[in-house]
């Protein structure tokens, strides 16, 4: 216990006015100029200047007292704001229970007052702070997995389980405050313990040093002054420095704080061997610990710190594994005497690969446990009979709530966690989706349906397998060619449709009744004529991309309705120049993923169908037609040997000799001439060129033309 020499009033923030006289429970020596202190009088917490303090032998029961009433002030405080005890107040409420736990352990178990056989009801009440999100202290708190997470229900109702974090120092007043260990010794220290040894597990290595500041709060109190001081005279009010630290080395008689009255002194003075066994018992540690610190590092210490940082952060999976590894670097780099461990940490990260499984026993990673609830609830939405009534339209927002994180954890989290999760059960979450969506008439649910779609169609080519056999194709061809007014959900519907169809895979039956030569009609349409409502003209480039992903599950051209859908179309002046601008390119847009095993080219088979037969290509007019064969031979000629795509090239300008009057105009004919010849003489005996020269063989038989040397 502490009592005020002089008044004192501050305009620096956090710094507690007294009054002369008012008494002060210390609670950390922050700095040589700066003093934690709760008022024992109302509990109120805040900084204060050791030189205007003098130290009183109080009885301990008084400490025992004013601890309480610090202690309840700070619950106060906190119930005025809700619950919600903010990490000041945290750190505050740990200080004071360490303080307390100090007090009655020193009163000895002999002591019989209630306050020393009662366990402060704080511990209990901190606990369930730093459990409850925010702090939060309410009983009868909802289940965690009953409404969807706080981050997209708003602050008031928060779900995550935020684990404690560490205090920070105060905004502007004092400097950061010592490390804990050090505290508790200055702690010990100033309690007046002459016994005071830090135990194994809270002594630190010799290579650890104790800071300069708390040496100056140290031998603040035994130096003497120079002559006692009569005057009634505050001193003056201590300043912090602008570039003030906790390792600041500057000796005590430099210092702002003036000279303490000698009674002061007198009474709050430690004997040097004390201080010095204090300090040796603090900075000194043994080998062993320091060998068992570096061997002691968990093989999931990686995952472990993905799920924190991505759990308390927000970031992104890979945002995550990137700031930990340049944190962990940086440690490494900056104390030579951590790189081992932190070589084990960065080997753990990297070696963690799925956060599902890499993570201690019992622990399951954070996003799989939001995945199985939104997944569990949407299906029983999507179940119940009375949500599916037209007039019940009050779960929009909860529906909304669980779509906008489903898609944040599907596009951000591990990939590995989500596709187990949609997985489970035999796609059985997806499908359940796929069914929710056709039963969903508003809009908007339905356009975070179609995002959460493609989201899903990134991470496995089994998954846009499950949604090609889904009843989702057709829905959405459905839906397109009846709903055209509105634009946005019309491009995303193109999009998803042509991500189902992009591995070429093979389509059931039943779907051309919705996919059949009746919406490649409409998909040209839309290529040539547009809609009034895509003002941005965006629908053009969505629709050839999905005309060309569909042609990919179409092997036969004579049975082909995109081909047949050509066939009839009168003008295909802008769908033809946007597949000669994609040829010139190289593009493939519908190679939107890097699933295995990869699609044909859609671009080169879509072309390879249009001359399989005279009647669909002729859709090219004759400067689009020369364009094309430039672009065709100039890819023969520059593809190296065992390119797939030169195959297609060759596969390519084989059709266009067959199925158009080449051998008439003969357009580069010399420059086709030299290459095929070039790839016929080629001794590379790899399967790839073997296929290129029966090819060039094919050619040069059909049409003898093209095997002669050119002149």
């Amino acid at each position: 216990m502490y009592r005020a020499l002089y008044a004192f009033r501050s305009a620096e923030p956090n710094a507690l006015a007294f009054a002369a006289g008012e008494t002060f429970l210390v609670l950390e020596r922050s700095s040589a100029h700066w003093w934690l202190a709760a008022r024992a009088r109302s509990g109120e917490t805040g900084y204060v200047p050791p030189a205007y303090l003098r130290r009183l032998q109080g009885l301990e029961q008084d400490v025992l007292q004013a601890i309480d009433r610090a202690i309840e002030a700070v619950h106060n405080a906190a119930m005025r704001e809700g619950g919600k005890y903010s990490l000041e107040q945290r750190g505050v409420l740990q200080k004071l229970i360490h303080h307390r736990k100090e007090t009655l352990s020193r009163r000895g178990p002999s002591a019989s007052s209630p306050a020393a056989m009662t366990p402060s009801t704080s511990d209990h009440c901190l606990a369930a702070a730093a459990r409850q999100p925010n702090g939060v202290c309410r009983t009868g708190f909802e289940r965690q997995h009953s409404l969807p997470s706080s981050e997209y229900l708003g602050a008031a109702g928060g779900l995550y389980q935020i684990p404690p974090q560490p205090r920070r120092a105060a905004p502007a007043t004092p400097p950061p405050p010592v490390k804990r260990r050090d505290r508790e010794a200055l702690a010990a220290l100033g309690s007046g313990s002459r016994h005071a040894t830090p135990s194994a597990g809270s002594s630190v290595s010799s290579g650890s040093s104790v800071s300069s500041t708390s040496l100056d709060t140290l031998c603040t109190g035994s130096s003497l002054s120079e002559g006692p001081s009569g005057s009634p005279t505050p001193p003056p009010v201590p300043r912090r420095g602008p570039h003030t630290t906790v390792s600041q080395a500057q000796p005590p008689s430099q210092g702002p704080v003036p000279d303490p009255p000698a009674e002061e002194v007198a009474g709050d003075t430690p004997s040097a061997p004390e201080e010095l066994e204090a300090l040796s018992a603090l900075s000194l540690g043994t080998t062993e610990e320091k060998a068992g610190a570096e061997t002691a590092v968990p093989k999931t210490i990686g995952a472990e710190l993905m799920e924190l940082v991505r759990r308390n952060t927000g970031l992104s999976h890979e945002l995550c594994r990137v700031a930990i590894g340049v944190v962990v670097g940086h440690i490494q780099a900056s104390v030579p005497a951590s790189s081992p461990v932190m070589e084990q940490v960065l080997l753990s990260l990297v070696e963690g690969k799925d956060l599902s499984t890499a993570l201690p026993s019992g622990q399951i990673c954070h996003d799989q446990q939001r995945l199985e609830v939104i997944f569990e609830d949407l299906a029983q939405r999507k179940d119940d009979a009375q949500q599916r009534s037209w007039a019940l339209y009050e779960d929009e927002g909860v529906i909304r709530c669980y779509l906008d994180e489903l898609l944040h954890i599907l596009t951000d989290a591990d990939p590995e966690v989500c596709k187990k999760m949609c997985k489970r059960s035999q796609f059985e979450s997806v499908l359940a989706l796929v069914a929710y969506y056709q039963m969903e008439h508003r809009a908007s649910l339905r356009l975070l349906l179609l995002k959460c779609f493609g989201a899903m169609c990134s991470l496995d080519a089994a998954i846009i397998s499950t949604l090609v056999s889904s009843v989702l194709p057709v829905e959405l061809a459905r839906d397109m060619q009846t709903d055209t007014q509105d634009h946005q959900k019309l491009c995303y519907s193109a999009l998803i449709l042509a991500m189902v169809f992009s591995m070429g895979e093979a389509v059931p039956c039943a779907h051309y009744e919705h996919l059949g030569t009746p919406f490649a009609q409409f998909l040209l349409s839309v290529v040539e004529d547009g809609l009034p409502s895509d003002a941005a003209e965006q629908l053009p480039d969505l629709c050839t991309n999905l005309l060309l992903a569909l042609n990919l599950h179409l092997p036969a051209p004579e049975q082909n309705v995109v081909m047949a859908a050509l066939g009839q179309h009168a003008n295909v002046k802008v769908f033809s120049e946007k597949l000669l601008l994609l040829l010139n390119r190289g593009d493939d847009p519908v190679r939107i993923f890097n699933h295995e095993p990869a699609p044909p080219h859609s671009v080169l088979k879509f072309l390879q169908d249009v001359f399989a037969s005279p009647a669909t290509a002729a859709i090219f007019y004759h400067t689009d037609m020369m364009a094309l064969i430039d672009i065709a031979v100039r890819h023969i000629a520059d593809l190296s040997p065992g390119d797939k795509l030169r195959m297609e090239y060759l596969s390519l300008m084989h059709a266009v000799v067959r199925s158009t009057p080449y051998l008439q105009h003969r357009h580069r004919l010399p420059d086709l001439q030299a290459t095929l010849r070039r790839i016929l003489s080629e001794e590379d005996a790899s399967p790839q060129c073997q296929v290129d020269r029966m090819i060039v063989r094919e050619m040069c038989k059909e049409f003898p033309a093209l095997g002669e040397a050119p002149s």
